[in-house]
């Protein structure tokens, strides 16, 4: 239950932002709603119509998670019912908040969304396929959430456009951009080494070769809209796959820690020119997020939740606990961006340390409890 008033509280808070509303001379919701359906369809509506689907299968699975004990055979049917009543609720709210529009696809996707998300929970319940929940399948959870994160961070919108003047553009950009950025380098190389760590947590051992296959893969990108590969990224990864060939397992996860953690601190305070001047600090959640463009914004979202992710669950691995490993990440963070407000060009906001506790509560959601915290 937990876990789906977490991902209901997330739905209504981007469903609704910025949380201002106008009711003077809105037009009436419902005919709006009924007369939403798009005119024409292109990539664009198909992506909203992926996005949708994404966002919605959270919510579909926590639901029939949370009831399937009691109503196993109504749990799949209750929680796309309940996908299809809050979806109904926020679209018409959204006729009240400016810059947000009511969308009649967007109800439809984001209730099959939910039926998809309650029809995987019902696949893989416990009770109905047990081998899938051994003691290994259960510790690779917390993993696998950080995979799928960057996954989509790596491939989204997963829509390609299949146009070589985009592709031309794209590879002309990596190749005539020579300058290297240490930071950045660094910063891709951490987290393509604790996503190694997080798919052989996964998949069992993973081959240096099947790291270089992932890493081919998500090339993939330069065919996605409003994508790219910086060299940073390249070269990021180069080294990454290096440092797993050459090191033995047992010293990959301290060294993955470090590299997070060392990531995290450089990111944050980069380029490391100070003003005397302070900027302001903003305590509205995802405030300057939903102000930049929204495939933007999605993935900068999914990368920072990846990072702060995957440093708490390696941590974890370690042998810290989840609110220890959390807390101190969090807490970490808000001293990092009021640091940041004497860094000109940087916005900071209480974000960082939201996705921190939102991934920490994820991952413990996600953990075993008969097993030790070593080895989630």
């Amino acid at each position: 239950m937990r876990r789906l008033l977490l991902v209901v509280a997330i739905i209504v808070y981007g469903s609704l932002y910025p949380w201002h509303f106008t009711f003077a001379g809105r037009p009436e919701p419902v005919s709006l709603l009924l007369h939403s359906w798009p005119a024409a369809w292109d990539r664009f509506v198909l992506r909203d119509i992926a996005i949708n689907v994404l966002l919605y299968m959270p919510l579909g699975a926590a639901a029939c998670l949370a009831w399937l004990p009691r109503f196993p055979r109504a749990a799949a049917a209750a929680a796309t019912a309940f996908g299809f009543a809050l979806s109904l609720s926020m679209e018409l709210l959204q006729n009240y908040v400016p810059g947000r529009v009511t969308s009649l696809s967007d109800l439809a996707t984001n209730t099959l969304g939910a039926a998809a998300g309650a029809c995987l929970a019902v696949a893989f319940a416990p009770e109905i396929i047990p081998p899938l929940y051994s003691q290994a399948r259960r510790a690779s959870q917390g993993a696998a959430l950080l995979v799928a994160c960057w996954g989509a961070y790596q491939l989204y919108p997963f829509f390609p456009i299949v146009s070589s003047t985009h592709f031309e553009r794209v590879l002309h950009a990596l190749i005539v951009t020579r300058t290297l950025f240490p930071v950045a380098t660094w910063a891709a190389a951490a987290e393509w080494f604790a996503a190694a760590l997080a798919l052989e947590a996964v998949f069992g051992r993973l081959r240096t070769s099947w790291l270089c296959g992932a890493m081919l893969l998500s090339g993939l990108r330069i065919f996605m809209p409003s994508r790219s590969l910086a060299p940073d990224e390249v070269a990021g990864a180069a080294l990454a796959l290096v440092a797993w060939e050459i090191l033995p397992p047992r010293r990959r996860l301290p060294l993955g820690v470090w590299m997070a953690l060392s990531a995290i601190l450089l990111v944050e305070l980069a380029p490391f020119h100070f003003t005397r001047h302070a900027a302001s600090f903003s305590w509205i959640p995802l405030g300057a997020t939903f102000e930049n463009e929204r495939s933007a914004a999605l993935v900068i979202l999914l990368r920072k939740a990846f990072l702060y992710g995957a440093t708490i669950w390696l941590l974890v691995r370690s042998g810290t606990r989840y609110p220890l490993a959390g807390g101190a990440l969090a807490v970490s963070l808000v001293v990092l961006e009021m640091i940041q407000r004497y860094l000109p060009g940087r916005t900071p906001e209480i974000t960082d340390s939201l996705i921190a506790v939102v991934m920490t509560a994820a991952l413990w959601a996600l953990r075993d409890r008969r097993l030790r915290p070593a080895v989630e």
